[in-house]
C-alpha cells in the first residue's frame, strides 16, 4: 500500500488545510473500496499493478484535488490555501509592528503632549495603510508566482500522469511550498522598502505635529542597494524556478551556491566598509530611554552588532555552500537526486 500512501500524501499538497484530514480519510476509502472491488483474491494483499490501475483511473493527484478547491479568479484554487497562510503571516507581523511602535512611544513618554487616545487612533491609521499595502504585495507576489509557474499550478485535461511519478518524487528533494512563497513575498517586500522606503526605516516618535521619523541608514548605505537588491532577485527567481520544478536539482544547488558566493562579497563588503548606522541625536533625545548613551556612542555599537551578525551570515552561507558542493566533489549525483539537507 506504500503507492497508495505516496499518492494520498501528493494529494494532501494541494488540498484546502481547512477539510484536507477529513477528504484524505474520504478518498482513502472510496480507493480501498475500489481496489478491494478489483482484486482477484478477496481477502488477500492487492499487487502493486492493480493499485497503479485504480490509482491512474481515479486520476491526477492535482487534477482530483481541483474538486475540493473554490474557483479563485485571481489567484488560482490550487495556490489559494497556501496565499492565505503567508498573507496571515504577512499581515500579523506587519501589525505586530505597528503594535511595537505604539508601546515604544507610550513607555519613552514621547507620546505624552499628544495624549494616549490621539497616540491609539494615529498608530490604527498607520496600521491600516501598512496592512493595506501588504496585502497588495503578497497578492502580486501570488500572482506572480501563479503567472511564472504554470506547470505547478495548473492541471491541463490531458495531462500525461501515471503512478510511477510518485516513486519518482520520492526519490528528490521535495520543496516546501508554502516556505518558498513566504520567502518569495518577503523578499519583493525587501525590494520594496529598500528600494522606496529606506529613510523609513529608522526611530520613530511622536512629536507636535504627529509621527516624526528618524532614518539610522546614511548615506554610505546607498551604494550597496544596487547589490542587495540584485541578490535577493536571484533568490526569488531561484524560490520560483523550485516551485515550478518541484524539488532541489542540480543546477537549483549550483544556482543557490552562486548566489551565496555573491551574498557573502555583498556582505564582507559591508563589513570592511564605511560605517551605514547614525543614529539622530534629537530622535535618540526624544525617546528619553537612557540620555547616559550617547547618540554617538549608539551609532557605533549599533554598527558593530551589524558587523557580528553579517559575519554569522557569511559563516552560515558558507556552511550552506560547502553541504551542496560535496556531493559534486566527492560523488557522482545524476541531476534529480537530492543535493540538499534542508
Amino acid at each position: 500500500m506504500k503507492i497508495l500512501n505516496s499518492y494520498l500524501e501528493e494529494l494532501r499538497h494541494h488540498l484546502p488545510a481547512k477539510n484536507r484530514d477529513d477528504i484524505i480519510a474520504e478518498i482513502r476509502s472510496v480507493l480501498m473500496d475500489m481496489i478491494e472491488e478489483r482484486n482477484p483474491h478477496p481477502g488477500s494483499e492487492p499487487d502493486e499493478d492493480l493499485i497503479k490501475a485504480v490509482l491512474l483511473e481515479y486520476g491526477p493527484p492535482r487534477k482530483v484535488a481541483q474538486q475540493y478547491n473554490s474557483q479563485q479568479r485571481l489567484i488560482g484554487s490550487h495556490i489559494f490555501p497556501v496565499y492565505l497562510q503567508v498573507l496571515k503571516i504577512v499581515l500579523v507581523v506587519v501589525a505586530a509592528l505597528n503594535v511595537l511602535g505604539v508601546i515604544v512611544a507610550i513607555v519613552s513618554g514621547s507620546a505624552g503632549d499628544s495624549g494616549f487616545f490621539v497616540t491609539i487612533l494615529e498608530t490604527l491609521g498607520g496600521m491600516m495603510s501598512s496592512l493595506f499595502t501588504a496585502f497588495g504585495i503578497v497578492t502580486l507576489s501570488f500572482i506572480l508566482i501563479e503567472r511564472t509557474t504554470p506547470q505547478q499550478w495548473r492541471v491541463e485535461i490531458d495531462e500525461d500522469w501515471s503512478p510511477d511519478d510518485l516513486a519518482e518524487v520520492e526519490d528528490k528533494k521535495r520543496i516546501k511550498i508554502t516556505e518558498l512563497a513566504v520567502e518569495i513575498t518577503l523578499g519583493i517586500i525587501f525590494i520594496v522598502l529598500i528600494n522606496v522606503y529606506l529613510d523609513r526605516i529608522g526611530i520613530y516618535y511622536l512629536g507636535d505635529a504627529g509621527w516624526v521619523s528618524a532614518p539610522i541608514l546614511n548615506e554610505n548605505v546607498l551604494r550597496y542597494i544596487p547589490w542587495i537588491t540584485a541578490y535577493t532577485v536571484l533568490d526569488i527567481g531561484l524560490n520560483l524556478y523550485l516551485i515550478r520544478k518541484g524539488f532541489w536539482d542540480m543546477s537549483a544547488s549550483i544556482g543557490k551556491i552562486l548566489t551565496n558566493v555573491f551574498k557573502i562579497a555583498v556582505m564582507f563588503a559591508i563589513i570592511v566598509g564605511p560605517a551605514i548606522i547614525t543614529i539622530d541625536p534629537a530622535a535618540w533625545e526624544a525617546l528619553s530611554f537612557d540620555l547616559s548613551l550617547t547618540a554617538q556612542r549608539l551609532s557605533g555599537q549599533m554598527n558593530t552588532v551589524l558587523d557580528v551578525l553579517l559575519g554569522l551570515g557569511i559563516f552560515g552561507l558558507v556552511v550552506d555552500s560547502i553541504k551542496r558542493l560535496v556531493p559534486f566533489l566527492f560523488k557522482k549525483t545524476p541531476a534529480g537526486i537530492k543535493l540538499s539537507t534542508d
